[in-house]
């Protein structure tokens, strides 16, 4: 027997004052949230650099075993603009070559202003070492998914506010050591345990989100969310212009977050994780809570039924796991299409965003307009998803972002003019909101698609296959160290643009019924149309976030 807390939920405000203030809590929840998952864009920027001669700099050559002091004009030097060596000869045969940054006398000299300072100029991550740049990030999400696997397990059997509270709180002190740590090998570990807090903040906050409100509402507030997601990605380069220095970036992205210190006394634990531990005078007393603050009468009959509903639940239901999402055919074609969109939509995401900063133009000014057309594509999702239904967007979205990542990196291939390098610049931007607007129809279109029963399971596993396409973007990325600079867009491109080919196996859900059951999936008779439709609102119960 499912019980129904919808039928109490909805004589409590729709929604009311007490659910809109917790709501937006938790939304604030997501600027510590996306500051840690896309600051690497900063934190490893990398500016123009040369390789130098220590001796060279210094005034004092030794060329062939013999030493030169005196005027610098008895030196010729040849170096260039992000070359990995240089060479200098005193007169006309003398000749010595130094490579960086693993000479003992070469050393890099970034072309850096306003006192700029990232992870690659402090510790030299360019040449040879370049590929810990990018290794950090992928390390960082490696710690994301492992966290997926532990606060989803003990989000289930904690209790959502605990987790949320742990996952809040404890990335500051994270974060500020990290702003300190002397070493590489220090600052990629503890970014690994950043990862694994953040994920448990975002499936928390998600999670409790959602389940404050009638599944009628629950798209709106996805929706709000991502907006949320959106702000925060443009909040980013607006702190970076002003603080140069990586240390006290950090800073500024892990303290604000002690201002939210009253949540432990504010914050509700969710009523349907009480519902099914059976803490029922908890949640009694938390529904008493809500009607005082919403001014309404506390639906006491409606409560009591609710009550003799849980006395006699069956608590022999059966336990469904990832194998059921390759059970039969048609659903296990549904998942692995899925797979691919999820792991595709997040290569290209957090690939172009990462790419913003080393684009031409002003990196941080790149940086904000992406993340305002992101924003922009958050806002539209309902209207175009109410209008065109699911995969139609869905479809456009990937063609669209494939169109605009391959053309940003093919066009300075083709044409050589000055100009072109900013035009890819744009290209690339629009890209941007093609990708934002994957990620808003993908979450609403994956819950529709799997049946009630292994909704959360199906949820949860494409979400692992997003956090796959977070460690593998970072990868892609340093390819441009070993071959074009256009062949990470270009390769985003491509793994996009399959994606919208896959997209064509799926049916569409909008006015379609939702499946129950797995032999729902198999039954053709469901995907029929629905006449006056359905509201698809109830596809979203199950859902919890991880973009």
């Amino acid at each position: 027997m499912r019980v129904n807390l919808d039928e109490v939920l909805a004589q409590l405000g729709n929604p009311g004052r007490y659910q809109i203030f917790v709501f937006l809590l938790l939304c604030l929840n997501y600027f510590p949230l996306v500051f840690n998952h896309v600051i690497m864009a900063f934190f490893g920027s990398r500016p123009k650099y040369e390789c130098h001669s220590k001796a060279y700099m210094n005034g004092s050559y030794s060329v062939t075993g013999t030493s030169y002091t005196g005027a610098a004009q008895n030196l010729s030097f040849t170096s260039h603009i992000e070359s990995c060596s240089a060479n200098y000869m005193i007169g006309d045969s003398e000749n010595e070559t130094v490579t960086c940054p693993d000479s003992t006398d070469g050393v890099v000299i970034f072309d850096i202003g306003q006192d700029e300072a990232t992870i690659v100029t402090e510790w030299n991550l360019v040449c040879s070492q370049a590929y810990l740049s990018s290794l950090a990030t992928t390390i960082y999400f490696c710690g994301v998914m492992v966290g997926g696997v532990v606060f989803g397990h003990l989000a289930d059997k904690l209790g959502r506010k605990p987790i949320m509270l742990i996952t809040l709180y404890m990335p500051i002190i994270v974060g500020v050591a990290t702003s300190f740590v002397p070493w590489y090998s220090g600052f990629v570990a503890l970014r690994f345990i950043q990862g694994i807090l953040m994920q448990g903040l975002q499936t928390s906050t998600y999670t409790l989100a959602m389940e404050l409100f009638l599944p009628k509402h629950r798209s709106y507030a996805g929706a709000i969310l991502e907006c949320f997601w959106g702000l925060s990605v443009m909040t980013i380069p607006l702190l970076a212009y002003f603080i140069r220095n990586w240390r006290l970036l950090q800073l500024v992205i892990s303290v604000p977050s002690v201002l939210a210190a009253f949540y432990i006394c504010v914050m509700p634990e969710s009523l349907r994780w009480l519902i099914l531990k059976n803490k029922v005078d908890e949640a009694e007393n938390q529904l008493y809570k809500m009607s005082s603050w919403n001014k309404v009468t506390f639906p006491q009959q409606t409560w009591e039924n609710l009550k003799q509903q849980l006395g006699t639940m069956d608590s022999n239901n059966k336990q469904f796991s990832f194998l059921d999402l390759l059970k039969t055919s048609r659903l296990r074609k549904r998942s692995i299409v899925l797979f691919y969109l999820w792991f595709a939509i997040s290569v290209g995401y957090y690939g172009l965003t990462w790419r913003l900063t080393s684009l031409p133009g002003n990196k941080y000014l790149n940086f904000f307009i992406a993340g305002a057309v992101e924003f922009v594509a958050y806002t539209l999702v309902i209207y175009i998803t109410k209008k065109f239904g699911r995969k139609r967007p869905l479809l456009t979205y990937f063609l669209l972002a494939s169109l605009f990542m391959i053309s940003a990196g093919v066009m300075p291939l083709v044409y050589s003019s000055s100009n072109t390098v900013y035009v890819s610049s744009i290209l690339a931007i629009c890209g941007k909101f093609a990708m934002g607007g994957l990620f808003s129809v993908i979450f609403l279109y994956t819950s529709e698609l799997y049946p009630t029963i292994i909704r959360n399971i199906g949820m949860g596993s494409c979400a692992f296959w997003t956090r796959v396409g977070g460690v593998i973007a970072p990868q892609i990325i340093i390819l441009d160290q070993y071959g074009s600079k256009s062949l990470p867009l270009i390769l985003f491109g491509i793994v996009t643009l399959i994606g919208g080919f896959l997209t064509l196996i799926l049916p569409e859900t909008l006015h379609r019924k939702l499946p129950e059951s797995i032999e729902d999936i198999e039954d053709k008779s469901v995907d029929e149309k629905m006449e006056g439709g359905v509201n698809s609102d109830n596809a979203e119960e199950m859902k919890s976030l991880n973009c």
